[in-house]
């Protein structure tokens, strides 16, 4: 794993002289819970692309890095913020070969299901992890979800408003750098496969997927949500299964407003979240997005409610910051949580 680290610092160093090469975002969140805690969470990610094959491919590579101050400080079960995890020196998210042809593209190599599956412009607005990937799969499988991820096989195809993607990946996803612990462990006996596949139609303003995560095996859950260790984990193949719609509404020049609603069921009703459904909507214009979205996600344990209200504003071309309010209501208690971002792009 050492030498992996040594290549991928020494790529990024000899593409650091190509301003189309290299790219990354630093994300700065403060978290109040409107009463007595707080905390500060920072993450950084660094990408690299490299073409090769006159263009028709390229070298993929990004890192995740991350900070906080402190623990979560409210106790909701879906993740009010997601980008919020542990600290982390450093961890691999993209690294391997893409190559691109006409109707599609086709990946080898380590990625985690957030490249590929389950944002839209809209959710992509949102700071709750459920917005970013549905608690039926992500609270379920301990699969490459932000920040681990895995070997992975990656294709789509295009064919007029139509695209159809599918990744298959190690059933379990990794960050480490150790023997035992690191992204390119390909380990199907204890860990199992997963494969990810979604269909998406873009029409008139609209886009609208439909998909489904199998996984081959069945995690327990204990009556507190917990996930049981991948050696307790039963040789069942389960499923999670989505649909999701955006539809812009009203458009007049750079101001358009958009709704969303989207539903997810797990098959099996032992996962550690087997509902959960969403609805919101979204105004844009050239400085400006706002957005406020209602979630219900039914876990083991219970279910949880929650209301999203967020507005990110862009300062200029690389700066913007985002305030954003949520409530949250399950079985442990009501939460209201205050949050502030900053975003830096370079």
């Amino acid at each position: 794993m050492k030498r992996i680290f040594l290549i991928l610092m020494g790529c990024v160093s000899v593409c650091l002289s190509h301003a189309q090469c290299f790219s990354g975002v630093y994300t700065t969140e403060w978290q109040w819970d409107m009463n007595k805690k707080t905390n500060w969470v920072n993450q950084l990610r660094l990408d690299l692309s490299v073409p090769v094959f006159g263009g028709r491919g390229s070298i993929e590579a990004a890192t995740l890095h991350l900070a906080k101050t402190g623990d979560s400080v409210i106790g909701d079960w879906q993740g009010f913020s997601n980008i919020e995890a542990d600290n982390m020196f450093a961890a691999i998210a993209v690294l391997g070969y893409m190559h691109e042809w006409k109707a599609g593209h086709l990946f080898v190599g380590v990625r985690n299901v957030n490249e590929d599956f389950f944002t839209s412009d809209v959710t992509a607005l949102f700071t709750n992890s459920s917005c970013g990937i549905f608690p039926t799969v992500a609270a379920s499988y301990p699969i490459a979800n932000y920040p681990l991820s895995g070997l992975t096989v990656y294709f789509d195809v295009t064919k007029g408003g139509w695209t159809f993607r599918n990744s298959i990946y190690n059933g379990s996803g990794y960050n480490g750098w150790t023997a035992h612990d690191n992204p390119f462990l390909v380990r199907p006996k204890k860990d199992g496969i997963l494969n990810i596949s979604q269909l998406e139609y873009s029409y008139r303003g609209g886009r609208y997927f439909a998909g489904a995560a199998i996984h081959t095996r069945q995690y327990a859950i204990d009556e507190e949500g917990e996930m049981a260790p991948a050696e307790e984990a039963a040789h069942k193949t389960s499923c999670g299964w989505w649909v999701y719609g955006e539809q812009t509404v009203w458009e007049s020049g750079e101001r358009k407003v958009s709704c969303m609603a989207q539903y997810s069921e797990n098959t099996s009703r032992r996962s550690a979240c087997y509902r959960y459904a969403e609805i919101g909507g979204a105004y844009q214009d050239e400085a400006n997005r706002c957005g406020v979205s209602g979630q219900y996600a039914r876990f083991r344990q219970g279910v949880e409610y929650s209301v999203e209200l967020t507005w990110r504003r862009q300062l200029n071309k690389w700066l913007s910051v985002q305030p954003s309010f949520q409530y949250v209501s399950n079985a442990d208690d009501d939460f209201t949580v205050l949050g502030a971002r900053l975003y830096c792009e370079f």
